[in-house]
């Protein structure tokens, strides 16, 4: 599991923005994907990776979709902190994520994540860079909860992540997701905030299958899977 889906942990995250009405369901799945060495990298990629580390320091190399994108992926441990770096075939960054403590994190982000977690505390924070951006993710703690929160330098909130009582999903959402659990059980339900839309992702219980339901705040539903063990 790499540092980002420790912060945004639920595949809930995965949403397929702008699609409307109800998606198939599909399978899904952590695949085993094979461990590769440095020679059978491509000589692009083996040059772009040695500007973040040595290949002793390179403790992991897979080759998976990355967000749709083909990419290797590179698990690295350098002075004693953690990171990742995903790079395409033609030596260009795509993605990276570091555990950085919470002072190294710009002062407007930081605020911005001191307040959210305010009578609790905060479990952990990374830096990513994705898309062209980098933005600064914490994982709070606060009664007895787990919530995840990615924050701009600026202080901009980009993503969220937290459960929520069924209760508190706006009345369409529920009806859906109720509709959705008949005949099984709901065994959580998050709110999850990213690119600026809000959805509600449950994982439903039903037929000897978990499903993983995400529903938009008028019903729809945005991404359905089924969550195999």
């Amino acid at each position: 599991m790499n540092l980002r889906q420790i912060l945004l942990s639920t595949a809930a995250l995965v949403i397929a923005a702008g699609i409307a009405g109800r998606a198939l369901p599909q399978e899904k799945q952590e695949e085993k994907e094979p461990i590769l060495k440095m020679s059978q990298v491509p000589p692009k990629v083996q040059q772009t990776i040695k500007t973040y580390a040595t290949e002793a320091e390179i403790k992991k190399i897979t080759k998976g979709d990355v967000d749709g994108t083909m990419a290797y992926e590179f698990e690295i441990e350098k002075g004693g902190r953690k990171s990742e770096v995903s790079i395409t075939p033609d030596g260009k960054v795509l993605s990276t994520e570091e555990e950085v403590p919470l002072s190294e994190v710009p002062e407007a982000a930081r605020k911005v994540i001191n307040a959210r977690a305010a009578g609790g505390k905060v479990v952990s924070t990374e830096k990513a860079f994705e898309n062209g951006k980098t933005s600064f993710g914490a994982v709070i703690e606060k009664g007895g909860k787990q919530s995840e929160i990615s924050v701009t330098a600026d202080g901009k909130i980009v993503g969220s992540e937290e459960d929520i009582p069924l209760a508190e999903v706006p009345e369409a959402a529920r009806k859906t997701i109720n509709a959705q659990a008949s005949g099984g059980k709901i065994i959580s339900t998050k709110k999850v905030l990213e690119d600026g839309k809000t959805v509600f992702a449950v994982v439903i219980e039903k037929g000897g299958k978990r499903l993983e339901v995400t529903v938009a705040p008028d019903g729809k539903v945005v991404d359905t899977e089924v969550i195999k063990h």
